[in-house]
């Protein structure tokens, strides 16, 4: 058995992407090589189908996700998008975050007064 690897799905992805979407899709590799191309292109234009019809008749769901606090620094930025990220992604984000840590560091012990 492989094992079970996935990421999240962002809030967009889980109101555009049913169950059915997601068997499709996790079954192409599957398939023979000729319908894999036919089925993926028709799980994405599907998928195209949902988030314009998502954007034509507005639902509570996509009011609660725009209802979200935004994140009111970058590191809480980056912290969320993160989640969604490959590994070589991720650890391009936490040396990102590690610099912008050290920078506020330097920053506090700069404003600190002498004595």
């Amino acid at each position: 058995m492989s094992e079970d690897i996935s990421s999240p799905m962002t809030p967009l992805d889980s109101m555009i992407s049913q169950d059915s979407l997601q068997i499709l899709k996790a079954s192409i590799p599957y398939m023979p090589e000729k319908s894999q191309q036919l089925v993926s292109i028709y799980a994405k234009t599907k998928e195209l189908a949902n988030t314009i019809s998502l954007f034509r008749h507005p639902i509570s769901e996509l009011s609660m996700m725009s209802a979200k606090p935004e994140p009111s620094s970058p590191d809480e930025f980056l912290n969320e998008i993160r989640r969604f990220t490959s590994d070589s992604t991720k650890n391009n984000i936490d040396q990102i975050l590690f610099a912008l840590n050290t920078i506020q560091l330097i920053q506090m012990y700069q404003d600190q007064p002498e004595k």
